[in-house]
């Protein structure tokens, strides 16, 4: 029997997505036709409408990414991982699944937590090469933790911030009536963006 375990199949998409992205700091053509053919593959995956149904879709639909590259024949295509462009089109799908159903796929998850027993529960995450948005919910209270990781291409370094939100513990919906109960910070490391995010779970995961 197969077993599809979600996270561990999204973060692989992500660090084949992360393989690919370097390429445009030494070869830009080669980037655009790697995203060219990863935009291709991904729309492919149009007819699939759910996180669980696109894992099943990437164990049994390895043949769409030859199958792409065959009819848009990339000058470069010498040159790709058709392994990294076929897992970096699921994460680009799963980018769009996510930003579509945001709020189905929040409160399913949501769901999920309270059959669980969890205490928090990752309601949205966005992750790319160039940044990511996490909001995390305390499942009694609807405290949230919203991080964000972002890295413009003229940066030297990336940029961390965290503030914590009042969301309405009943769907996850963003509560716009109450202020933050902890405005934005600034971090200067991964380190003490996740000490913060630490303290700030301790904090305000008390009911």
């Amino acid at each position: 029997m197969l077993v599809l375990d979600r996270d561990a199949a999204v973060e692989h998409w992500r660090r084949a997505e992360a393989r690919i992205y370097p390429s445009v700091m030494v070869n830009a053509e080669l980037y655009q036709q790697y995203i060219g053919v990863v935009r291709a593959v991904a729309s492919e995956l149009l007819d699939v409408r759910t996180e669980d149904d696109l894992v099943a879709a990437w164990h049994e639909r390895r043949e769409v990414v030859r199958e792409v590259v065959s009819r848009s024949a990339p000058p470069m295509l010498a040159l790709m991982d058709l392994g990294a462009v076929y897992d970096a089109a699921f994460c680009h799908r799963h980018r769009e699944l996510t930003r579509e159903q945001g709020k189905a796929l929040a409160a399913a998850r949501l769901e999920r937590a309270r059959v669980q027993g969890a205490e928090w529960v990752v309601l949205f995450e966005d992750v790319t090469p160039l940044g990511s948005h996490v909001l995390e919910m305390h499942v009694a209270s609807g405290r949230a933790l919203h991080s964000a990781t972002t890295l413009p291409l003229d940066a030297s370094r990336p940029k961390f911030t965290l503030e914590v939100v009042q969301l309405d513990p009943a769907d996850g919906a963003w509560r716009l009536d109450v202020a933050p109960l902890m405005t934005e910070q600034t971090f200067d490391t991964r380190e003490e963006l996740d000490a913060r995010i630490a303290a700030a779970r301790e904090q305000f995961g008390r009911r």
